[in-house]
């Protein structure tokens, strides 16, 4: 024996309606932009051939930090990229976003499950054992796209949060470079340090020597005494600095500060070229931030557009299998199917969908000036990083000049000393002043470098971070 039931409720409906789609934003809209940048890329710093030969069209072509041609900075910079805290946090949300969307995606497929079961009996008017099957399917007619635009909105955000582990890349390893800097600059200046201490000390004995023949005064004696301690005095902060900027740098790649990463280099490198930037527009393809925010805003819409099917009428499709019998091998002889057509349609809640829907509407509109801000912001930042290199080099190239200036002076003043016309304040004077330029001349140098690293970081082309951390994942694997 066989029964089919079918039960079927406003079929109708199946024919009406259909999936909503967000209204189609324009990025643009979000700023005004103009056709370039206020500054230009190239300037007095390096000239065009050297630019076309290490910046120029290939800029883009590799990770940035590798024009520093260093193999312990890439070997920092990946293991940082494997091995840091943080970016292995973001890594881990990213996770999160994927398999969030894939449970989305289950909603727009139909579910099944069976069971089945044995019960035994015992008792003369019983049957000893019975055998029960039983199968369910269901799936919901998604007429109104909620559950697909439900989908979009997940999948938008799990793209963004890729996006998010690339611009952490791009950051971290910029932190890396930075550090990496720092560390060099701070043994530059201490050698720099330890032969000024040494130049000191030569002429102080010089001077007790001139005292004791009485060429000299006491006071001069005195005088480049107090020039020596002064120099003393600045190595112990400038070695503190340095074993800071090392803890720094272990804790990027994920060590403890006990534990630093070996680093052999003891002087500040070339700068690196200034790379080639294209429009502002451009810049809205490159920085994985700004796609980010462009994705999170397409979702908000798409989450709007779900909470809006909400409100109306739901429709599901289930059907229902069951049998059983005395035997086994007659489980299948008398059996039963429904198939149902369901409707749920809302009638009173309170205010509660429409409330929904206008909060995301509401976090639509925030992340769409969420978006127009972080595109300010990277074209604030590369012009701000483009200013600061273009004064930067010039800044430079002035105290050179002041430099060269100081070292001629000193060298005159201990002429004029030397053939006693002239005290030796004016010769202290020019030696601090030279000594004082040399050190600054290598902060200056870090300024400079730094400068052009936040440039990068600025300008922040997910090619920077897409084989660094593919490279750094197949390593941690």
């Amino acid at each position: 024996m066989r029964k089919v039931r079918l039960i079927t409720v406003l079929g109708w409906a199946l024919l009406s309606g259909g999936c909503a789609v967000p209204e189609a934003r324009d990025p643009n809209s979000a700023v005004m932009l103009t056709e370039n940048y206020s500054r230009t890329l190239i300037n007095e710093e390096i000239s065009a051939a050297a630019y076309e030969e290490i910046g120029g069209p290939s800029w883009q072509q590799r990770p940035w930090w590798e024009y520093y041609e260093d193999a312990e900075l890439n070997a920092l910079v990946a293991e940082a990229l494997a091995e840091n805290p943080g970016i292995n946090q973001t890594r881990a949300r990213l996770e999160q976003a994927a398999a969030v969307a894939k449970r989305s995606l289950a909603d727009l497929m139909p579910s099944a499950d069976i069971s089945g079961a044995r019960t035994t009996s015992n008792g003369d008017n019983e049957d000893p054992s019975e055998f029960s099957l039983r199968g369910a399917a269901a799936y919901e007619l998604d007429i109104w796209g909620g559950n697909k635009a439900a989908w979009k909105a997940d999948n938008l955000a799990a793209e963004a949060a890729a996006l998010d582990a690339q611009t952490a890349a791009i950051t971290l390893s910029a932190s890396v470079v930075e550090n990496w800097l720092l560390l060099l600059a701070l043994r530059e200046e201490e050698a720099l340090l330890q032969n000024q201490i040494e130049t000191n000390e030569m002429v102080l004995d010089l001077q007790h020597k001139r005292y004791a023949n009485g060429a000299a005064e006491a006071l001069d004696v005195l005088q480049q005494k107090e020039v020596l301690e002064r120099a003393r005095a600045q190595l112990p902060d400038v070695q503190r600095r340095q074993e800071l900027a090392q803890h720094q740098l272990a804790l990027l790649i994920g060590r403890t500060p006990s534990a630093p990463p070996a680093v052999e280099k003891a002087k500040l490198p070339e700068t690196l070229p200034l790379p080639g930037a294209g429009v502002p527009a451009e810049l809205l393809e490159a920085r994985p931030d700004i796609e980010a925010a462009w994705l999170r805003l397409s979702a908000a819409d798409w989450a709007s557009e779900a909470a809006r099917a909400e409100r109306l009428p739901n429709f599901d499709i289930s059907a229902v299998y069951s049998t059983s019998s005395a035997k086994f091998k007659n489980l299948f002889d008398i059996w039963m199917l429904d198939l149902a057509l369901g409707l749920v349609m809302p009638l009173f809640d309170g205010g509660e969908r429409a409330a929904e829907q206008a909060r995301q509407e509401a976090i639509a509109d925030e992340r769409f000036h969420d978006y127009r801000e972080t595109v300010l912001a990277a074209i604030g930042e590369v012009e701000g990083a483009l200013t600061r290199n273009h004064h930067q080099a010039r800044r430079i190239e002035a105290v050179r000049e002041q430099l060269k200036a100081s070292r001629n002076a000193l060298e005159q003043g201990q002429i004029s000393y030397s053939n006693g016309n002239a005290d030796y304040v004016s010769v202290l004077s020019s030696l601090v002043s030279t000594q004082g330029l040399e050190q600054q001349i290598v902060r200056e140098r870090l300024e400079m470098a730094l400068s052009r690293v936040a440039l990068y970081r600025a300008l922040g082309l997910r090619i920077w971070a897409d084989k660094p951390v593919q490279m750094a994942e197949n390593a941690s694997e």
